[in-house]
C-alpha cells in the first residue's frame, strides 16, 4: 500500500500545479510554460529535461522579481528533485518557496505536501511529515477544497498504517470520515478509499473479521462502479485478511479475482493502445494544419496532445513490465498459500486422528473400569469405607469418560458430522435423570443441584434427546466446576405455544465465581477456559464450544449473563414438538424380560455388559466374534443384539449384514468404542439400527434397549 499512497500525494501536487496554470493571466507566460514543460517531462520519465525546464523557470522568475512566480518555479524545481529522489535539494527548494511568504494556494499546499512526502518515507520522521501535511490542510480547508483535505487526511492515515502504527492513523481516518458527506457524491472512490484504510487499520489491530467487513464494503463500491485498478488492490488485501483468518481456500479465491481484474485492466490497456494508433493519424493531420497556420497556441496544444499520447504509451510499456512482475508475485503467493493450506489441513488431520485414536483406545479399558466399579458399589457385602473409595474411583472414571467423549464430540462438530435424530422423549424424566447422574459431582463441590420444571411443560416431546442431553450435561458440569458451597439451578419454562409447537426455555444458573467480560470472549473457543483460580475441578475447555455448536444444529442459540463474584446464567430456547398419544412410550417392553445376544471379544467387557443386562432383569448370551454370533442367533430366540464392531474372525459389520438379511425385525445395536459419525453410514447399510459408545451405564443401556425394542412391537 505504501507506494500507492505516496503516488497519490505526488499526483496531487502536480494537479495543483495544473490548476494554477489554468488560472494564470497569460497563457504565453514564459515561467508558466517552463513549469508546465518540466511537469510533463517528469511525468514521462525524462527527468533531465524536467530539471532543465524547472531551472530555466527559476531563472526567468528571478529576473522578473515576482515573488509568486519565483515561489511557483521553486516548487517546480523541488518537485523535480523529489521525483529523482534527491531529497536534500527537494527539501531546500520547498523551503525557499515557502520563505517567499506568498498567499498563493498552489505554492503553500504543494510545498507543505512535498515536505510531508520527504519525511513520510522514514519511520523516525513520520510525525514531522504529519505536521507538514496538517499545515497544508489549513489552506485546503480555508479554500473550501474538501476533496484535497480528504486526500491529505487519507494519506496521513495511510502513512502511519504503512509503518504499522494504527493508533496514530485512526484520528486521521476519523477526520477523513467527517469530510465524506461533503464529497462522496462527487466520486465513489472517496468512500472506497476510506473503507480500505479502515480495513487496513482493523487488520493491524488483529480484528481480522472487522477488517474483512470493511474490505467487503470497499469491494462493493469497486464492483458497482467497475473501478478495476482499485479492485486489484482490494482483492490482494482481502487475500491477506483471509490468510490471517486461516481461510486459505478463500485467500486463493481472492487472489484469483485479483488475477481476473489484472487481466481485465491489461485488456483495457490493449484497447487504449489501438485507439492511440488511430489518434496518431489525427495528430499528424493536425500537425500539418498547425504548421501551415503557424499558430503558437496550436503548437502548444499539439505539444500537449503529443505528451499525452507519449505518456499513455510509456505507461503501457511500464504496465506490461509491472504486470509480468505481478503475475510472478501472484504465482509465488499461490504456491505459498497452497502450501500453507495443505500444511494446516495436514496438521489438523494429524491432531484429530491422534485425539480420536487415543480416545478410542481409552474407551475399551474405561468401560471395564467403570463397569466393575459400579458392580462393587452395588454389592451389599462391600463395607462403607470401601464404598467411599469406590465412589471416588467412579467419579475419576466418569470425569475421564467425559473428557474422552468431549474430544470425540468436538472432532465430530468440527467435521460437520453432527446430525439431528428426533424421537419420542419423556422430557421430565430426561432432566431428572441428568440431575441425578450429576449429583455426585455436585457433592464434591458441596453444591446443591435444584431442578425446576414449570407445570406447563408436558411429559412427552419429539426432540433430539442425545444432543439435548449433551448440551444440558455440559452446562451443568460447567456450572458445578465454578460453584463452591453454592447452588446450581436447572429450569425449564414455557415461552409460548403455537399449536403442537412449544417453545421451551432451558436455564442453568449458578452462584459461583462468575466470568469477567474479558473471559466471556474466549469461553466458547476450543481448549480455552476463563479464570479457573477458584475452581477445584478443571476440564479441558471443550464443554461450551460443543454446546454452542450443538445448539446451532438444533436451531437455537446460547445466551450468557455473568457477574464476577455473583454467578452466571446460561440459557437457550428450543422449539419442541408435542408427542401425540400414539407416539408415547409403550411401557410393555420395560417390564418384559428380553433375551439379549452380546457379541464382544474383550473378556472384561463381556463381564460388564452381561452384569448390566442382568441388573435390568434381562438374560444375556455371549459370543466372542461374528461367527459365533451367527450360531448363537440361529439356535436361540434372540430379542436384541448388542454388537461390537471390531472383532477377529468375523467383525460386527459382516455378522450384522448376514443376520439382517435373515430377519429385518431384529434390533441390532452397535456397542463400540469407535466414533459414531465414522461408522454411522456403514452401520445403517448392513442393518444396524442404532449405535452407542462405550463406556455405557445402566440407565443409558436401559433406554437404548427400550427405544429399539418398541420399534418392532
Amino acid at each position: 500500500m505504501e507506494k500507492k499512497l505516496l503516488l497519490i500525494l505526488l499526483i496531487f501536487c502536480y494537479s495543483l500545479s495544473s490548476v494554477s496554470q489554468d488560472t494564470t493571466n497569460s497563457a504565453l507566460d514564459s515561467v508558466n510554460i517552463l513549469i508546465s514543460l518540466s511537469r510533463d517531462k517528469n511525468i514521462n520519465g525524462n527527468y533531465e529535461d524536467g530539471l532543465k525546464f524547472a531551472t530555466q523557470a527559476v531563472q526567468n522568475a528571478n529576473k522578473n522579481k515576482d515573488k509568486t512566480q519565483q515561489a511557483k518555479a521553486y516548487v517546480s524545481l523541488a518537485n523535480t528533485y523529489q521525483v529523482i529522489n534527491d531529497r536534500d535539494n527537494a527539501r531546500k527548494y520547498y523551503n525557499i518557496a515557502l520563505d517567499k511568504s506568498t498567499d498563493d494556494y498552489f505554492v503553500n499546499v504543494a510545498s507543505l505536501n512535498g515536505l510531508g512526502n520527504i519525511y513520510s518515507t522514514d519511520k523516525s520522521t513520520v510525525d514531522k511529515a504529519a505536521r507538514y501535511f496538517e499545515k497544508s490542510i489549513v489552506y485546503t480547508l480555508k479554500a473550501g477544497k474538501n476533496e484535497h483535505s480528504f486526500y491529505t487526511y487519507y494519506n496521513i492515515a495511510g502513512m502511519y498504517l504503512n509503518f504499522e502504527e494504527p493508533d496514530k492513523a485512526y484520528p486521521y481516518i476519523l477526520k477523513a470520515d467527517k469530510l465524506l458527506p461533503k464529497i462522496e457524491n462527487e466520486n465513489p472512490l472517496h468512500r472506497l478509499l476510506q473503507n480500505l484504510n479502515l480495513a487496513i487499520y482493523y487488520n493491524q489491530k488483529k480484528d481480522h473479521k472487522l477488517a474483512l467487513t470493511y474490505i467487503n464494503k470497499a469491494l462493493e463500491i469497486g464492483e458497482e462502479y467497475t473501478l478495476t485498478r482499485e479492485l486489484i488492490d482490494i482483492y490482494d488485501f482481502k487475500s491477506e485478511i483471509h490468510q490471517e483468518l486461516g481461510a486459505y481456500e478463500m485467500a486463493l479465491a481472492s487472489l484469483k479475482k485479483m488475477y481476473y481484474y489484472k487481466d481485465l485492466d491489461f485488456n483495457a490497456e490493449k484497447n487504449l493502445q489501438v485507439e492511440e494508433v488511430a489518434a496518431d493519424f489525427k495528430v499528424n493531420e493536425f500537425k500539418e494544419k498547425a504548421e501551415a497556420s503557424k499558430l503558437k497556441t496550436n503548437i502548444i496544444t499539439l505539444l500537449s496532445i503529443g505528451i499525452l499520447l507519449f505518456l499513455s504509451t510509456s505507461f503501457l510499456i511500464f504496465y506490461n513490465y509491472k504486470r509480468r512482475l505481478s503475475y510472478q508475485k501472484l504465482e509465488i503467493k499461490n504456491q505459498a498459500l497452497l502450501q500453507a493450506k495443505n500444511e494446516a489441513e495436514y496438521a489438523n488431520k494429524v491432531k484429530s486422528d491422534l485425539l480420536v485414536n487415543i480416545s478410542h483406545d481409552l474407551r475399551t479399558p474405561l468401560y471395564g473400569i467403570l463397569g466393575i466399579t459400579g458392580m462393587l458399589i452395588e454389592n451389599p457385602s462391600i463395607i462403607n469405607t470401601q464404598k467411599g473409595l469406590l465412589n471416588s474411583l467412579k467419579y475419576s472414571g466418569d470425569h475421564l469418560k467425559s473428557v474422552v467423549n468431549n474430544i470425540l464430540k468436538i472432532n465430530e462438530v468440527e467435521s460437520d458430522k453432527i446430525t439431528l435424530k428426533v424421537t419420542n422423549v419423556n422430557l421430565r424424566s430426561l432432566l431428572e435423570n441428568i440431575v441425578k447422574s450429576l449429583n455426585y459431582l455436585a457433592d464434591q463441590q458441596e453444591t446443591q443441584l435444584i431442578l425446576d420444571i414449570s407445570e406447563e411443560i408436558l411429559e412427552h416431546y419429539i426432540i433430539d434427546d442425545a444432543n439435548l442431553s449433551e448440551v444440558i450435561i455440559n452446562l451443568i458440569d460447567n456450572a458445578i466446576k465454578h460453584t463452591k458451597n453454592g447452588t446450581v439451578t436447572i429450569s425449564a419454562s414455557m415461552v409460548n405455544k403455537l399449536g403442537t409447537k412449544h417453545r421451551i426455555e432451558f436455564k442453568v444458573s449458578d452462584t459461583g465465581s462468575g466470568i469477567s467480560k474479558e473471559n466471556l470472549s474466549i469461553i466458547f473457543d476450543n481448549f480455552k477456559q476463563g479464570d479457573t483460580e477458584e475452581n477445584t475441578l478443571d476440564g479441558i475447555g471443550l464443554g461450551l464450544p460443543i454446546v454452542k455448536s450443538l445448539l446451532m444444529v438444533m436451531g437455537s442459540k446460547l445466551s450468557v449473563t455473568s457477574d464476577v463474584g455473583v454467578g452466571s446464567q446460561f440459557s437457550f430456547i428450543l422449539e419442541c414438538e408435542v408427542a401425540n398419544k400414539d407416539n408415547k412410550s409403550n411401557t410393555n417392553s420395560a417390564n418384559k424380560s428380553l433375551q439379549i445376544l452380546v457379541v464382544e471379544d474383550n473378556k472384561i467387557n463381556q463381564l460388564v455388559t452381561k452384569k448390566l443386562i442382568s441388573s435390568l432383569n434381562h438374560n444375556a448370551i455371549v459370543a466372542t466374534n461374528g461367527k459365533e454370533a451367527l450360531k448363537a442367533y440361529t439356535s436361540n430366540n434372540i430379542d436384541v443384539i448388542l454388537m461390537d464392531l471390531n472383532m477377529p474372525i468375523m467383525n460386527g459389520f459382516e455378522a450384522a449384514k448376514v443376520i439382517a438379511a435373515q430377519n429385518k425385525n431384529i434390533p441390532i445395536i452397535a456397542l463400540t468404542s469407535l466414533e459414531i459419525s465414522e461408522v454411522r453410514e456403514q452401520c445403517l447399510n448392513v442393518g444396524i439400527l442404532d449405535i452407542i459408545n462405550k463406556p455405557i451405564d445402566k440407565e443409558a443401556l436401559k433406554e437404548v434397549i427400550q427405544k429399539n425394542v418398541k420399534m418392532f412391537e
